[in-house]
C-alpha cells in the first residue's frame, strides 16, 4: 500500500546449544524486489521443489525469490550469514552467521513460520555447510582439527563418532542418496570418501590442493574447484586431474544434477557465463562463451550464483540479484537485475510532544500515522542520530567528531552546539545539558544555554553514562578496566569514584526518568552465569538510594546492541533482538510485540502511538497496549511512505 500524503492507494568446540524465544506467531515478512543492503554472500536453490532460490546477505536477510520474480524478505540474524543450506523437506533451511571473529553460529529456521527452531555454536569458523540427502544430518565443516560435526537436524544435538577419527579441515561435504556414505574435500588435496554406517574411511585420493568454491557435477563423475586465476577438474573417483584453465576470479556453478560445470567471469560493467562440457564421462571440453550480458552499474560484480532449472541465479557485491537462461547466444543483452533499491533508510527517530519526526541521509521530517503526511523541516547534512530538546531537535553522529548542533523546528535553523574532541559513543539530554561519552574514555557535560562544555570523568572501555543528579554520575563500562565492576559510581565535585555492588563484563544502555522521584537507574549487563557457565544478557534496576541491584529480564545468549528506555512506567527493550518487549514496573509484567520483517533497533512513544525503528530502515507502528503491528513503513526513494 502506498501512501502519499493523506491519500491510500491500495495494491510483505566451545560448542552449545541456544534456545531463543519462538515467534512463529508473532513474525511477518515482506515481499518486494528490494535488494540486500550489502553483499549478497549465498544464493541456493532446492532440486526438485517449489523452484523457488533464497538469497543471504551481509544485512542478516534471508530473501525467498520465487519464479515471478518477487522476494519474500525476513531478517534472522544482526551478523553477517556467510553460508546456507536448504532441507531436503523444503520447509527449512540452515544458516551459518558469524561477526567475522568469535562468534561462529548455526540456526535452523522453518520459513513457513519463520521460527528459529535451534542454534548452534562453535569456537571455530565454519568452511561447509551442507544437509544430507535425505535431511537428516547438517554436516559442519571446521577451520580446526576435529573438521566436520554431524548434526541431528530434529534437535541440533551432535551426532558423536559418525566418523571415527577426526576429518581435519575441509571445505566440501556430500552424502550419499542414500546417506550411506559420503565424500569430503580437502585443501590439503584430497577426497575422501567415508562409510556413515560405521563411520570407516572408505577410500583417499590425491587431487588438486588449496582448491575454493569446491563442487561436483555429473552425478559426481567430476570435481572442480578454483586456486589462483586456474580452474581445475578432477575425476571424483580417482582425484586425478583432467582439465585445467585459466579463468579470472571465475564464479563456479556445478550441481550433480548438471552434467556440464559453468561459471561466471566479470568484465568491468559485464559478465560472461562460460561452460566446461563432459566428454563422455572420461574428460571435460575447454570453456566455451554461452552468454555476454552487461547492465551491471560500475563497481557491481557478481559474486556468487547457483543452477536453478534452466536459469541462473546471481548474486552481487552492492545486493542485487539476477535472474538469466544460459542457452547459448552470440549476443550481448542488457539484463536488467531482479533487484532495485526501492526504499530510503530511515537512520532515527523521536517524540516531540504527540508528533514524531524521522531523519533520513536527505532530510529530517514530521510525520504521523494518522495523516502519513511528509513535513521536511530540515537537510540533513551527513547526521545519524537525533534527540528531542522542548520543542526542538539536537542532531548528531555516533561514532564520529562531527559537531553536535541544535535544530530550531519552527524556524529550520540550526545552531551548532559544540565540536567533540573524539568520537561520541553515546550522546543524552539532562534538563538543559547534554552528557556524552567520547572515544569511550570520557564523559562531558555541555550546558545547552550557556554554550559550556567541561569534562566529568575520564577512563578506558566506558560504554555509556547517566547524570543522577547534578553532583551523580553513573557510569557503565568494561569490567576488564579498573575498577574490575561494570557499573561506577563517580562524585562530579570531588571525583570519588565508587565501584558499585553489580556482576557482569560489561554494562551499557542506562536509562532512568528525570522526572520520577526517588528513580531508579536502568540498564543491560552481560555476564556469564554461575550455575549454566553460558553468557547471558539482563535488564537490571539499580536503587541508588539503598545501593541494591536486581535483574528484570534475562536471555541466555549475548546481545551486546541492545536499547533500554523508559516512557512512564513502561521499560521497553529489544533484549534477545527479534522482537520489542515492554516490562511494567508496577506491574512486572512482561509483553510482548510481533516483529515485522527486520529487527527492531529503537523505540519511542505517545500516549497513543509507538513507534518502532528496524535495522534495515523501515518502521513499525504499534498501539502501545496491543501487541500486533498497525502497519510497516518505507520510505520510498520519491519521498512516500508504502506500507505493508
Amino acid at each position: 500500500m502506498l501512501k502519499n500524503n493523506s491519500n491510500y492507494l491500495k495494491n510483505i568446540l566451545s560448542l552449545f546449544s541456544i534456545l531463543i524465544f519462538p515467534f512463529s506467531i508473532s513474525a511477518q515478512s515482506h515481499i518486494s524486489t528490494q535488494s540486500h543492503a550489502g553483499k549478497v554472500t549465498n544464493v541456493a536453490y532446492l532440486e526438485d521443489s517449489d523452484g523457488s532460490v533464497f538469497s543471504a546477505g551481509t544485512d542478516g536477510f534471508l530473501v525467498k525469490w520465487t519464479e515471478d520474480g518477487m522476494g519474500e524478505h525476513y531478517q534472522i540474524s544482526d551478523l553477517t550469514i556467510k553460508m546456507i543450506a536448504r532441507s531436503p523437506n523444503g520447509n527449512e533451511i540452515a544458516v551459518y552467521e558469524s561477526d567475522g571473529a568469535s562468534l561462529n553460529r548455526v540456526s535452523v529456521w522453518n520459513w513457513k513460520t519463520f521460527t528459529r527452531k535451534y542454534a548452534f555454536r562453535f569456537t571455530d569458523s565454519l568452511t561447509s555447510l551442507a544437509y544430507s540427502a535425505k535431511g537428516t544430518y547438517i554436516i559442519c565443516g571446521t577451520a580446526s582439527v576435529s573438521g566436520a560435526f554431524f548434526l541431528n537436524s530434529m534437535n541440533g544435538s551432535i551426532i558423536r563418532n559418525k566418523i571415527k577419527g577426526n576429518t581435519g579441515v575441509v571445505n566440501f561435504i556430500q552424502t550419499s542418496d542414500s546417506e550411506k556414505s559420503a565424500v569430503m574435500y580437502s585443501p590439503k588435496g584430497n577426497l575422501i570418501y567415508y562409510n556413515l554406517q560405521n563411520g570407516e574411511q572408505k577410500a583417499k585420493f590425491n587431487t588438486e590442493y588449496d582448491l575454493s568454491q569446491f563442487c561436483l557435477f555429473n552425478n559426481g563423475v567430476f570435481g572442480a574447484g578454483v586456486r589462483g586465476s586456474g580452474i581445475f577438474v578432477v575425476q571424483a573417483v580417482t582425484g586425478s586431474t583432467v582439465g585445467s584453465f585459466t579463468a579470472q576470479n571465475p564464479i563456479l556453478i556445478g550441481s550433480n544434477k548438471s552434467k556440464d560445470l559453468y561459471y561466471i567471469v566479470n568484465d568491468n560493467r559485464q559478465f560472461k557465463v562460460y561452460k566446461i562440457a563432459n566428454d563422455r564421462n572420461k574428460a571435460v571440453i575447454a570453456p566455451e562463451l554461452m552468454r555476454t550480458f552487461s547492465g551491471l552499474k560500475t563497481g557491481e560484480q557478481i559474486v556468487c550464483a547457483t543452477l536453478a532449472g534452466e536459469e541462473i541465479y546471481a548474486g552481487t557485491n552492492s545486493g542485487n540479484i539476477y535472474k538469466f537462461d544460459y542457452a547459448q547466444a552470440e549476443r550481448v543483452d542488457v539484463q536488467q537485475a531482479l533487484t532495485d533499491k526501492m526504499y530510503e533508510k530511515i537512520y532515527d527517530i523521536a517524540s516531540v510532544g504527540n508528533d514524531f519526526y524521522f531523519l533520513t541521509p536527505s532530510s529530517i521530517f514530521q510525520s504521523s500515522y494518522e495523516s502519513s503526511n511528509i513535513d521536511k523541516k530540515a537537510a540533513n547534512s551527513g547526521y545519524t542520530n537525533i534527540i528531542p530538546y522542548g520543542q526542538n531537535i539536537i542532531l548528531w553522529s555516533k561514532d564520529s567528531k562531527k559537531a553536535v548542533v541544535l535544530l530550531e523546528l519552527a524556524s529550520g535553523k540550526m545552531t551548532q552546539l559544540f565540536a567533540p574532541e573524539g568520537t561520541i559513543q553515546t550522546l543524552k539530554l539532562y534538563g538543559n545539558s547534554l552528557i556524552d561519552v567520547e572515544s569511550n574514555s570520557q564523559v562531558n557535560l555541555f550546558d545547552i544555554q550557556n554554550l559550556k562544555k567541561r569534562e566529568l570523568y575520564k577512563g578506558t572501555s566506558i560504554q555509556d553514562a547517566i547524570l543522577f543528579t547534578e553532583n551523580d554520575l553513573y557510569v557503565a563500562k568494561s569490567s576488564g578496566s579498573s575498577p574490575n565492576v561494570p557499573l561506577i559510581y563517580v562524585n562530579v565535585n570531588t571525583q570519588e569514584t565508587v565501584p558499585l555492588s553489580m556482576k557482569g563484563n560489561v554494562a551499557y544502555s542506562l536509562t532512568y526518568d528525570y522526572d520520577k522521584n526517588p528513580a531508579e537507574i536502568y540498564g543491560i549487563t552481560i555476564y556469564t552465569n554461575a550455575q549454566t557457565k553460558k553468557l547471558t544478557t539482563s535488564i537490571f534496576a539499580y536503587k541508588p538510594q539503598t545501593k541494591s541491584s536486581r535483574y528484570l529480564l534475562s536471555i541466555t545468549d549475548e546481545d551486546s546492541e541492545a536499547f533500554a528506555n523508559l516512557f512512564d512506567n513502561i521499560l521497553y527493550t529489544n533484549i534477545g533482538k527479534s522482537q520489542v518487549r515492554s516490562y511494567n514496573l508496577s506491574t512486572r509484567r512482561d509483553f510482548q510485540y510481533r516483529r515485522s520483517a527486520s529487527m527492531p533497533i529503537k523505540t519511542v512513544r505517545n500516549q497513543d502511538k509507538m513507534v518502532v525503528l528496524n535495522r534495515d530502515g523501515s518502521i513499525s507502528w504499534y498501539n502501545p497496549t496491543l501487541n500486533s503491528v498497525l502497519a510497516d513503513w518505507y520510505l520510498t526513494t520519491e519521498g512516500s511512505w508504502f506500507e505493508f
